[in-house]
């Protein structure tokens, strides 16, 4: 990424002024918003889009950029996503470029794990997953690694299992803050599958100490003492760093969650979105704005950014041309690449990350209540009945 900047500054009219300040994990969450509520933010941050990013385009913070992607067909054209631009999207109105992506969840496994537990890899259905959970179990390994003190790996289960079971139209009365909407059949029927796995040892002892940023449940994964992890598909890059040797191997490998046979939830479906995206500033100046507009287009779909920043990272490209010279460069697990590539590029839809298509008063919540359901310390009834409150009082 250095190096393509300074080409930038190089040769853009005048000279460029990009430099980078590289935050990660939960600091960057908490300096971007706290710029954003002091009407401060950075020339150009890093945002997820939903609703976190139309609450900073109502407090005047973001520059549209729905004119300059228009003058520009080439360049809006340029990302493989279908819908790539949706969740920078707000009435009508496009304020992010996408960053990477698509960026969705998916199920890792250990399939040197799954052949000496006498099961088959990649069990495309919940009741085949179920099945391959009790073989598993019964050779004394526990199926299922999770991180789960950070609270959001846990919320994978719960959102995919709601998408399965009941379709997008279930989050949705939720996000628009339906009175009860929380109590839907398909919430509580999640709820208990949770539950269900919980109680029969599925997951990998003291789960809910583990953070994600130890990569203990990566580490647990690779070991052989997990077989499955639910997951980011980048978290290929968080097993090259934890455990490279397994990273590269054959036995290390994706597949979509399952599908819930006979329910009416939307089967193909991913969870996760199109694109991340870089927002530029409001309140910055003309001249930063034009530059930092001018160095957006730049990179994002320049093969220096689709290969060397994101795909040898262990992230997919997000143009054609990108991911065509996956094989023809230095790109570890370029095939796993290509593969969860196609994977993002090819889903039917997305559905936002519920800790991201929220308002704050309603994620903190829910991250703890699902944290508890998983601890089998509230019932789903009374997950339910905590979260429509949280809604109500989040209307209110």
């Amino acid at each position: 990424m250095a190096g393509m900047i300074d080409d930038f500054n190089k040769s853009y009219p005048g000279g460029g002024h990009v430099s980078i300040e590289w935050i990660g994990g939960e600091q960057w969450k908490t300096k971007v918003a706290v710029a954003m509520a002091a009407h401060a933010p950075p020339t150009v941050f890093y945002t997820f889009g939903g609703q976190l990013l139309d609450q900073y385009v109502d407090g005047g913070n973001v520059m549209d950029l729905t004119d300059a992607l228009a003058a520009d067909p080439a360049w809006k054209s340029a990302y493989s996503a279908k819908n790539v631009f949706d969740l920078a999207t707000y009435k009508g109105r496009t304020y992010g470029i996408p960053a990477g992506g698509p960026d969705f969840e998916v199920m890792w496994q250990n399939e040197a794990v799954l052949r000496k537990a006498g099961a088959a890899p990649s069990p495309a259905t919940w009741s085949a997953f179920q099945d391959v959970v009790n073989k598993v179990k019964a050779t004394g390994v526990a199926p299922i690694a999770l991180a789960g003190k950070d609270l959001w790996p846990e919320m994978i289960y719960m959102q995919y299992l709601t998408l399965r079971n009941g379709g997008p139209e279930v989050f949705n009365r939720i996000k628009t803050f339906t009175p009860g909407s929380w109590s839907d059949p398909t919430v509580i029927k999640s709820a208990e599958t949770i539950q269900d796995l919980a109680r029969s040892g599925a997951f990998t002892n003291g789960f809910n100490t583990v953070t994600y940023a130890s990569g203990q449940a990566e580490q647990l994964l690779a070991s052989g003492q997990a077989a499955f992890q639910a997951m980011l598909y980048y978290d290929e890059s968080n097993m090259r760093a934890f455990a490279p040797t397994f990273a590269a191997s054959a036995d290390y490998s994706a597949f979509p969650f399952p599908a819930i046979e006979g329910a009416p939830g939307d089967q193909q479906a991913l969870v996760g979105q199109p694109a991340e995206y870089w927002g530029v500033s409001a309140k910055a100046s003309p001249a930063q704005q034009k530059e930092a507009t001018a160095f957006l287009k730049y990179a994002t779909t320049s093969q220096t950014y689709n290969v060397d920043y994101l795909a040898k990272a262990g992230f997919t490209p997000m143009t054609d041309a990108g991911a065509k010279a996956l094989q023809s460069k230095d790109v570890p697990n370029a095939t796993l690449l290509k593969k969860l590539y196609e994977m993002g590029t090819q889903a039917p839809s997305f559905q936002p990350y519920w800790d991201q298509d929220l308002p704050s008063a309603v994620i903190t919540p829910m991250l703890s209540n699902i944290g508890e359901l998983f601890d089998l310390s509230i019932t789903p009834q009374e997950f339910a009945s905590r979260m429509n409150d949280v809604l109500a009082q989040a209307k209110s």
